[in-house]
């Protein structure tokens, strides 16, 4: 039996948990299927209690231990793939168990289901176990950064054991216009997001080679991706950021072909986009805008606050204050988000030695470089070459 969290992890659990409490009555209005929020020690008592499980134990048709044992088995099954787990009960009901996580730590799960299991509903039950992994996403509060350097080098191990280097380029160059992308979307250029979504969705496309179930899967993991830098970076209600967002993954999760999935996707951009717009004061959001893009052209060498005030047109106190409320965090935490992102593209794709590369990513110092990165990642340089099997050279 696992331990229950300390005091601390409390602290940090509980408001994931009444997050997942908020997200989950939206997937249960568009998936017409009830959710059980399960906490981190595996308390079976909500998964019992639900009505998922309700009916069958109230007619004594299954035995309460057995059904317990069954939830909390499908839970690590998710929790070992990084999956939605599909499972099926002793009375043929068809059931899907996704985690969500604080960091890379298991905060909880959802259980969703109770559906005669027949061969008819297979794809909507997929359909509906996928849209449940996207909630937990949301759910979860590992950061971009982290998520993202994850799946890179995730993918980088697996394509450099396989020989397929191609793979690893296309990958990262995908990660890459995903970051361009959110940093058009966050400065209001609408016409330029719009034109990286369909380029970035086209390559996505080529990738999985025309199988729409891929395509599709990863149209709705951008989804969810755009809308939660909108509502982490914006003070955009939680809730009109999700109802935007049941609307949209119900009509992706029933789009036929590329060309109407991404279409949809350019309104759900267009929509996410207005939002942003209309939270935005006018003033504010020009000085943003310039700033951000300085930021951007120039964000690999040592570049002052006052510097980035100066092209705002703000005093550096001010522009200093405004930055944290409109993007959410300070501009110190920004930049070297940017640097450790650019840094972790380098050392999956050269030989460059480390102390080079905190020079090339705007870092003086190694040691500082290292404290950086190990923050954002959970990796020293070093470790995250090593793990990316490629025999850097250390400085």
């Amino acid at each position: 039996m696992s331990k229950m969290p300390n005091i601390i992890q409390r602290r940090e659990l509980e408001p994931l948990l009444l997050k997942a409490q908020r997200i989950i009555t939206h997937y249960e209005k568009a998936a017409d299927c009830a959710v059980s929020v399960i906490k981190t020690d595996c308390d079976t008592c909500s998964v019992i209690e639900n009505s998922i499980c309700k009916n069958c134990i109230e007619s004594r048709r299954t035995e309460k231990k057995n059904c317990c044992q069954l939830h909390m088995e499908a839970i690590k099954e998710a929790r070992k793939n990084r999956s939605s787990h599909i499972y099926i009960c002793p009375e043929n009901l068809t059931f899907w168990a996704s985690s969500f996580y604080s960091g890379e730590r298991p905060a909880g799960a959802l259980i969703s289901g109770g559906i005669k299991n027949t061969e008819k509903d297979s794809n909507k039950i997929k359909a509906l176990a996928n849209m449940l992994l996207i909630y937990a996403e949301q759910i979860s509060s590992i950061s971009y950064v982290q998520k993202n350097l994850t799946k890179q080098l995730d993918t980088f191990k697996y394509e450099k054991s396989s020989g397929h280097n191609k793979n690893i380029e296309n990958e990262i160059s995908s990660l890459d216009m995903e970051r361009k992308l959110l940093a058009n979307l966050r400065r209001g250029d609408y016409t330029e997001a719009r034109n990286k979504l369909l380029v970035l969705l086209n390559n996505q496309y080529q990738e999985v080679n025309g199988n729409i179930p891929a395509f599709r899967m990863k149209a709705l993991e951008l989804a969810v991706l755009l809308s939660r830098s909108a509502s982490n970076h914006y003070k955009i209600n939680n809730e009109t950021i999700l109802d935007i967002n049941n609307r949209y993954l119900k009509k992706i999760e029933d789009c036929p072909d590329q060309k109407e999935i991404t279409e949809i996707l350019a309104q759900f951009l267009e929509n996410i986009s207005e939002k942003i717009f209309s939270f935005h004061g006018v003033q504010h959001f020009s000085a943003i805008r310039k700033a951000e893009r300085f930021i951007w052209e120039n964000y690999t060498r040592k570049i002052s606050l006052q510097e980035i005030a100066d092209v705002s047109g703000l005093s550096a106190p001010y522009f200093s204050t405004i930055f944290k409320e409109e993007m959410g965090e300070n501009l110190s935490n920004y930049l070297n988000r940017l640097r450790v992102e650019k840094a972790a593209t380098i050392l999956l794709t050269s030989n460059i030695p480390i102390s080079q590369i905190a020079k090339i990513c705007g870092f003086e110092d190694q040691s500082w470089f290292s404290k950086i990165f190990k923050n954002n990642t959970g990796l020293t340089p070093g470790k995250y070459r090593d793990q990316g099997c490629i025999s850097g050279i250390s400085a």
